[in-house]
């Protein structure tokens, strides 16, 4: 997978920013956004949006966290 560039995040419906909560800095929920787009294929978290730990998903570990998330949501 290339590098992540802050400069290619996706526009509109592929890249959706979410309030939460860093366990690290202990701020309020909402403290933090959680950034979430598409980027080549994969699904890229980027925490406090500023590209300086990004995790990617694959399809595959995207399913599974999808399913892991219903699972623990009912």
């Amino acid at each position: 997978m290339e590098p992540y560039n802050r400069a290619d995040h996706p526009a509109g419906r592929r890249r959706k920013t979410i309030p939460a909560t860093c366990q690290l800095h202990r701020g309020p929920m909402g403290f933090t956004n959680l950034m979430v787009s598409k980027h080549n294929g994969n699904i890229v978290f980027d925490p406090h949006v500023t590209g300086s730990c990004v995790i990617s998903l694959d399809e595959d570990g995207a399913i599974a966290l999808r399913n892991l998330l219903t699972e623990w949501l009912r």
